[in-house]
């Protein structure tokens, strides 16, 4: 049944939460309504001033009640990307992931989303992180396929999994560097723990696809991989139902990494004037271009959760890249692929091992994950968790920009965001002739309003309406 329930909120007073169906709860409030996911699927809420409703299929939903599209979210995306929120690209239509809890009242909506309170909220005593990742991943399934991108976080999942006979580790490469170094360091971590090992080379004509079957609710630039991506992962189970793919996805958001200007804030709050000014030193080494070039970073985790004033802005923004990494490993979890996704990573007990470690305590010896690549060298007796530099596939995205560049250019000519002035669209053309022609960056408002151009192309296939009149 697709919609589930119907409530008008401000009429009767209910305290007590009532699980209305599986894994959704509702407290009916005087003046509000607490809508409480504990269950595994992801709901979506329509909100409307006589009440609300639920549905379990957002494709249904807007097929049923075409709301006009957030016109105020997609701008916010176009300037900050992914954000960790209850919003949706829809007008009054909200998301609630699993673990997170709605409030709607006359006044709107607000949203409550803390995973890390799950588990051993307020214990000051961790398990060894290796332990932690060892216990997040399920030892039922007879093939687990890994996603190894030789980077600190999947290379401590594969130790994690060392001991099994039932792992097939996969390593993404880029066809202009196939024999990067993170992707030899894989292929050795694979090696020594005795996996099977395979490297699979992204087809650049792949990118910029999404999936028929997947269902997004926003934007987002983890669009451009999802079919190449789900492709190959099929092609690695062949078929088996009981398989799950692991990957370290969120590592790096709760770990703080990459360095980012925020926890120096940190440093400063505590007085540490030359470790602040040793620490920007080396993130000006890290990220190139002269002594302001970090200054452009200093927006990280803007937009994403509730803003507060702070005095500890690096624990702060911490917590909001926590939230926007296990939002995403919830959400495009359940788009519409068959196999099961699991991010050992993102598990109650791991972040609250990550907000243990405070943000500015160790940034001067430039990564802010020192205790843990120690704790894992130190339990496992390797020198696998030295820092690897990774590619990032940029490479690949430029080639699959040269390929398309025409129809790219075209999506954003005709597109959503030329049509109610979210972007110029000759900066946007300018900024894709540049990558095409094989620029060394590529311009984050570009990639984001090829996200929202791409998003709003799959949606009007989805419904069958003309992508001009989608928000008609």
């Amino acid at each position: 049944m697709t919609q589930i329930f119907k409530a008008g909120y401000g009429s009767a007073a209910a305290p007590t939460a009532q699980e209305i169906v599986p894994g959704l709860q509702v407290r009916i409030l005087r003046d509000a309504a607490v809508l409480m996911n504990t269950g595994p699927e992801v709901f979506y809420v329509r909100a409307a001033s006589a009440g609300f409703s639920i549905w379990t299929s957002l494709k249904q939903l807007l097929e049923s009640i075409r709301p006009a599209l957030n016109l105020r979210y997609l701008r916010h995306h176009l300037h900050f990307g992914e954000t960790a929120t209850h919003a949706t690209a829809w007008r009054d239509v909200f998301q609630l992931v699993p673990n997170a809890a709605l409030s709607l009242n006359a006044g709107g909506c607000s949203w409550r989303f803390e995973p890390w309170s799950q588990a051993r909220c307020g214990n000051t005593s961790f398990d060894h992180p290796a332990v932690l990742l060892k216990q997040a991943i399920p030892d039922s399934a007879s093939t687990v396929v890994l996603e190894l991108s030789g980077g600190t976080d999947s290379t401590a999942i594969a130790h994690a999994l060392s001991g099994r006979h039932d792992v097939l580790a996969i390593t993404w490469a880029d066809p202009l560097f196939p024999g990067s170094c993170d992707v030899e360091h894989a292929k050795r971590v694979a090696g020594k723990l005795g996996f099977e090992h395979r490297v699979a080379t992204l087809s650049p004509g792949g990118l910029f696809e999404v999936p028929a079957q997947f269902e997004p609710d926003r934007p987002s630039v983890s669009l451009f991989m999802m079919a190449e991506r789900d492709r190959l992962v099929r092609d690695a189970i062949d078929g088996r139902t009981d398989a799950i793919v692991v990957n370290g996805h969120g590592g790096d958001h709760i770990f703080l990494d990459p360095p980012s200007p925020v926890p120096m804030l940190d440093l400063l709050f505590h007085a540490r004037f030359r470790e602040a000014l040793r620490y920007y030193r080396t993130l000006v080494e890290f990220h190139g271009g002269g002594v302001l070039a970090p200054l452009r970073y200093r927006r990280v985790g803007r937009g994403i959760g509730r803003s507060s004033l702070s005095l500890t802005p690096g624990k702060r923004l911490h917590r909001r890249l926590i939230q926007q990494a296990c939002y995403e490993n919830a959400i495009w979890s359940r788009l519409g692929p068959q196999y099961r996704l699991v991010h050992p990573f993102t598990c109650p007990a791991m972040l609250n091992y990550a907000l243990s470690i405070a943000p500015h305590e160790h940034v001067g010896q430039g990564q802010s994950r020192l205790p843990f690549r120690t704790a894992m060298n130190d339990y496992h007796q390797t020198e696998d968790f030295s820092r690897i530099s990774k590619g990032h596939l940029t490479g690949a995205f430029q080639r699959a920009i040269q390929l398309k560049e025409e129809i790219l250019a075209a999506l954003l000519e005709r597109g959503i965001g030329a049509k109610h002035k979210m972007y110029r669209v000759e900066d946007m053309q300018r900024a894709l002739r540049a990558a095409a022609l094989g620029s060394t960056e590529i311009h984050p408002q570009l990639m984001n309003a090829l996200s929202l151009e791409l998003f709003m192309q799959h949606w009007s296939r989805l419904s069958g309406v003309a992508r001009w009149q989608i928000d008609s």
